[in-house]
């Protein structure tokens, strides 16, 4: 006569009762999907840095509907689980993240994929909509004033005169570099978007040998 031990270990190692059907796995994955779909609009659309990868963009996507098949393949067996979790503790992701706002949404994914995976569709629901407005808001509170970075290379005749036309700017020096007569600077200024004509003002100084501006968003060394 089984014992109640024999059946709990019957019911251990054989499975649970949270087994998908066909029809279950298809919701899974078309949940997934959507919900990848999503995140990867919210990603592109809400991007601020400086250089937009595509490639990352669909790691991150891609992540939700794998975490979803790995959850919904491990929550119909303990044992199951068990494996996996070994099986996954191997790998090391070497992959370094620049943006914390990209590790942000590698956490995101992750977590919407659990969600799917354990097939807790409302929570999934309501909270990726309320995670992608407020990405969506956050990026149109857009500051008045933006960072850039003025990089100038001028003889040393002409530093008087970018001085002078420096003067009246919100600058800080990064850095400084000097070569027999030449100098280069990397100057980091607080200018509005319609005032951009620091760099036509400093290219018409005489001596004045290269102007550059761009965006900065804090992924350059300090």
């Amino acid at each position: 006569m089984a014992t109640f031990k024999d059946i709990f270990k019957s019911a251990f190692l054989t499975g649970s009762a949270t087994e998908l059907s066909l029809i279950g796995v298809l919701v899974v994955m078309l949940m997934s999907l959507a919900v990848s779909a999503f995140i990867y609009t919210i990603y592109r659309k809400c991007y601020r840095g400086v250089l937009y990868s595509h490639n990352f963009n669909v790691s991150v996507a891609m992540m939700t509907v794998i975490t979803a098949m790995i959850v919904a393949t491990i929550s119909s067996n303990v044992v199951l689980s068990l494996g996996m979790v070994g099986a996954l503790s191997i790998v090391r992701f070497r992959t370094a993240i620049k943006d914390p706002i990209d590790l942000i949404f590698l956490f995101w994914a992750v977590a919407a994929g659990i969600g799917v995976g354990a097939r807790i569709y409302w929570v999934v629901l309501f909270g990726n909509l309320i995670v992608g407005l407020t990405f969506w808001l956050m990026t149109k509170l857009k500051p008045n004033k933006m960072v850039y970075l003025l990089v100038i290379s001028y003889k040393n005749e002409a530093a008087a005169e970018v001085n002078t036309a420096l003067a009246k700017m919100n600058y800080t020096i990064r850095s400084k570099m000097s070569k027999k007569d030449t100098t280069e600077m990397t100057i980091e200024l607080f200018l509005q978007d319609q005032n951009l004509q620091i760099t036509d003002k400093l290219a018409q100084i005489e001596n004045v040998l290269n102007v550059s501006l761009i965006s900065y968003n804090g992924d350059y060394a300090q």
